[in-house]
């Protein structure tokens, strides 16, 4: 176990997603009010299984994290899909010690390895990208592409015009 500070206890509101990133791995981090002596806060995987929309952007109604994009559903605690239980968020082991969260950097990497992230960083737009796109938008590639790069002789134009 390879113990490594995350954010700052403190800095974590309330039923507020907190956004961080470990390694090449976007994690959100989720803290509630304790009740019955169970946990106050998740480190859970920070990407929609979706579109893969960072989840820091969403928002917390109740016991849910919900996608700020498209609206889809994630337990804070668990990271399981109250709409539907087979999708899930993988949930890191977190614990807070002196004011620090803290995650174990050898579970990501062994995640990491198994779940290789598509997001190019340095390139425009590429901690944006559609991991795999959908049917119903089968032209977000072409409109990506063209944000990047532009379309004609006026340059570079974002993907609303």
């Amino acid at each position: 176990m390879r113990p490594h500070p995350i954010a700052p206890w403190d800095d974590i509101a309330i039923d507020t997603p907190t956004g961080a990133l470990v390694s090449t791995v976007d994690v959100v981090i989720l803290r509630w009010e304790p009740d019955d002596g169970n946990d106050d806060h998740s480190v859970l995987y920070g990407r929609c299984l979706h579109r893969g929309v960072k989840l820091a952007d969403g928002r917390v109604d109740g016991p849910d994290l919900i996608c700020g994009v498209h609206g889809w559903d994630y337990r804070r605690d668990t990271g399981i899909s109250a709409y539907n239980n087979d999708e899930a968020l993988h949930r890191f082991h977190s614990w807070v010690d002196e004011g620090q969260v803290f995650v174990d950097l050898d579970e990501f990497e062994t995640w990491e390895q198994a779940n290789p992230q598509p997001y190019d960083r340095s390139a425009y737009q590429g901690e944006f990208a559609d991991p795999h796109g959908a049917p119903e938008e089968p032209h977000v590639r072409t409109i990506q592409v063209m944000a990047a790069g532009g379309g004609g002789s006026h340059g570079a134009m974002g993907a609303m015009g």
